[in-house]
């Protein structure tokens, strides 16, 4: 039994998410110095699901993913590797090349609607333009610019925008016009800092007397022109907002659409449109939505910013923000963010190229020549083969109301809500030393679950469909004035929530 001055308390899941900003002896409770496959949901963090082969046979990385949105049909995915496009809508093996003879596959893509039908137009800076309508693929011209060096479209006031690689002019076509004559747009004398326009995007704002969509231009060099207005002949109904410094974008893909506003990536972090244009550039770090994890944020796009695969995505289905960071050819991390309550966390294990959506589901390309269905099973499902999913996860160090007395833990229990027994370690951190990471045992795909949680367990159905509670007291050693739960999950068969922790310590240094 405890010693009758033992003290036991109990603090919250980490749902406010993986900080690497803050000192690791001043992080809120409420976050995490480590969280590796959990998600910080609102209330709970969760281990990750997996990820599974969706479509296999691809000669080599795809670079792309291309989505097909119709309006009375089904969407489509198309992947591309190795010079050419393949349909990767259905599940299976790939089959035959649906364009082919390309000079690469780094393709920037996008939809436009017309009263004729829906389509995609492709350009990646060495070959013609490509045209998808939902049946054909052609290579329909845009006149004035070369056609071969175009690399970035965007769809703006029902005109589509294009640029050529490393130029600093833009083109738009007519309104609705899919091809055809380009007008030039030059904005060399816009952007003081020189370089090239990487990308376009649309940012819908608050105008004072109702939303409006502005167009913005990004700069290789760290600059941002904002346009109002809807046909840029006429002075009249087309004006420059404004000219902004930001931090140099990361990659073509260096931006994505959230909600009404849009998120950049640059080197100052993961920065929303509509805070930082309000901001010196200075103070970015402040808007930034990746505050939290500057540090690694900044360190990665230090190593790792040259490597192509830099790309961010809205997964609205989970509540996921996610954003790519390839730290080689062949392996990268994702950093996720919770979009309801921005807490961000670290994938690990799935080494996406690129993203894609389709039909609300997310798909990654990779090096082996797969596109991977992410968020989908229990296990990551490299080459075919079942692979745990190491969740590893170090809560803020508390000092449980007395930061200047010494505590003997004795014990401490992590309360788990999850579908089966968590394959479930706990160590213990004391005075900011965190413990190296050791091996868990493999999840038994026998449908016998290891015992290296406990078996008590209560409030069966309580918490959903399947889902029951799992407690436990265990045995920790440690003493300091602060420390931290660091629990690891290996994950295949079941998925797990984190609740609480429990507490069992003596204080002032008494055993």
């Amino acid at each position: 039994m405890p010693a009758r001055n033992a003290i036991s308390k109990t603090i919250p899941a980490p749902t406010g998410g993986w900080d690497t900003r803050e000192n690791i002896a001043d992080t809120p409770s409420d976050r995490a110095v480590v969280m590796d496959n959990w998600f910080p949901e609102t209330n709970k963090v969760t281990t990750r699901r997996g990820s599974t082969e969706h479509v296999t046979g691809l000669p080599a990385t795809i670079e792309s993913l291309i989505e097909y949105v119709a309006v009375t049909a089904a969407g489509k995915l198309f992947g591309a590797s190795n010079g050419n496009i393949y349909d990767v809508t259905s599940a299976g093996a790939v089959g035959a090349a649906v364009s082919t003879g390309h000079s690469n596959d780094r393709w920037q893509h996008v939809a436009m609607g017309t009263a004729a039908g829906q389509y995609v137009r492709l350009f990646n800076g060495q070959d013609t333009p490509l045209l998808y309508d939902g049946s054909t693929w052609a290579t329909t011209a845009i006149t004035g610019p070369t056609a071969t060096n175009l690399i970035w479209g965007n769809v703006h006031q029902k005109r589509l925008w294009v640029g050529e690689d490393n130029s600093v002019d833009a083109w738009y076509l007519g309104t609705d016009a899919i091809s055809g004559a380009a007008t030039k747009f030059p904005l060399g004398a816009v952007f003081r800092l020189g370089g090239y326009i990487m990308a376009m995007g649309t940012w819908t704002r608050d105008a004072g007397d109702g939303m409006d969509d502005v167009a913005v231009f990004i700069s290789s060099e760290g600059e941002c022109a904002v346009y109002q207005g809807t046909d840029p002949a006429s002075a009249s109904t087309w004006s420059l907002v404004g000219n902004f410094r930001i931090g140099k974008p990361v990659g073509r893909r260096c931006f994505v659409s959230a909600g009404t506003d849009l998120i950049l990536v640059t080197q100052d972090g993961f920065v929303p449109l509509s805070a930082i244009l309000s901001l010196d550039r200075s103070q970015a770090e402040k808007a930034a939505l990746s505050k939290q994890i500057s540090k690694a944020v900044n360190d990665a796009v230090r190593s790792y910013g040259s490597v192509y695969g830099w790309q961010p995505i809205v997964y609205p289905k989970a509540q996921m923000l996610v954003f790519n960071i390839p730290l080689s050819a062949t392996v990268s991390h994702q950093y996720v963010f919770n979009t309801i309550s921005g807490a961000p966390c670290r994938f690990t294990g799935m080494d996406a190229v690129c993203f894609g959506l389709l039909d609300d589901n997310l798909y990654y390309g990779s090096a082996d020549g797969t596109v991977y269905r992410f968020d989908n099973g229990g296990a990551d499902n490299p080459g075919g083969v079942a692979k745990d999913i190491p969740c590893d996860c170090s809560q803020a160090f508390a000092y449980f109301g007395s930061p200047g007395t010494t505590k003997v833990f004795k014990e401490a229990e992590p309360i788990f809500e999850a579908n089966g027994v968590p394959n479930a370690a706990i160590s213990l951190n004391v005075d900011y030393r965190l413990t190296a990471i050791t091996a868990l045992p493999s999840v038994s795909r026998s449908g016998a679950t290891p015992g290296l949680w406990g078996s008590a367990r209560w409030g069966v159905g309580l918490w959903g469909s399947g889902n029951q509670i799992y407690d436990g007291w265990r045995g920790v050693r440690g003493s300091g004035r602060a420390a931290s739960a660091r629990v690891r999950i290996n994950t295949g068969t079941v998925r797990s929530s984190w609740l609480a922790t429990n507490f069992l310590y003596i204080p002032g240094g008494h055993m």
